[in-house]
């Protein structure tokens, strides 16, 4: 359509409107306008913290920029902003907002998510020590991981109580609002294993693997799995 506009109708399909050119693209523009306008706005929705960030004429050109590339073009308006996290990290001037864009993406994605009950500690309740650890756990569908940066750190610091130390958030839904809470190794750790279902015994044996957490207490294991469990983070899978 802005192919059209910018060129002239012959980039049009035979056929598709009737009428001279002139009148074509008259109409071509009242509705490419209509779109355009509701592709920005999706934008400026699904990234209010990169808004507010580097102001509306930043953004909007960057936005219009990002939704002027040939592969944006058939995007559906829910997803329109899956890659723009991307495209910032490639423009110098604006590369300092993709993390940031990263985040409103993720917690965008956890909002969106399919509604799915969370396991809570109250379901482990009665079960015999033996059996715990062939519980079967998975990530929740809303949980999300994000790496932290100052940028990050300035939008939502305000809804963390203590992020001094945390180098990732997550980010949870396990009822209607999103929650935002600093990460440590170990539960980040574990929510890694936790892409696919494990069993509890295998989640809680993370640190003794190849690559995973160094110089961990020995309880740290078991605290954070009960905080992700209490943050509404996992969900139990069964056969």
């Amino acid at each position: 359509m802005m192919l059209a506009i910018d060129e002239g109708p012959v980039h049009l399909p035979p056929g598709l409107f009737a009428g001279p050119a002139s009148r074509i693209i008259a109409g071509m523009k009242v509705h490419a306008n209509t779109i355009s306008h509701a592709r920005l706005v999706a934008l400026e929705e699904s990234f209010p913290r990169v808004l507010a960030l580097l102001g509306h004429a930043e953004f909007n050109r960057h936005s219009r920029g990002f939704l002027l590339r040939a592969e944006a073009v058939r995007v559906a308006l829910a997803v329109i902003g899956r890659e723009f996290p991307r495209y910032l990290s490639c423009i110098p001037e604006a590369a300092f907002a993709s993390a940031l864009a990263q985040f409103d993406w993720l917690w965008l994605e956890a909002f969106r998510a399919p509604e799915v009950r969370s396991l809570v500690l109250a379901d482990l309740a009665g079960i015999r020590p033996q059996e715990l650890p062939q519980i079967v756990l998975q990530r929740h569908p809303a949980t999300r991981l994000a790496p932290l940066d100052d940028h990050i750190r300035g939008a939502v610091g305000n809804a963390l109580s203590d992020m001094s130390d945390a180098e990732w958030l997550l980010l949870v839904r396990p009822e209607d609002q999103v929650r935002i809470l600093p990460v440590t190794a170990a539960m980040r750790s574990i929510l890694v294993k936790a892409d696919f279902p494990a069993s509890i015994g295998n989640l809680l044996a993370v640190t003794d693997e190849p690559g995973s957490i160094p110089d961990c207490l020995p309880d740290a294991p078991m605290q954070a799995l009960i905080a992700l469990i209490e943050a509404g983070a996992l969900r139990e899978v069964r056969e």
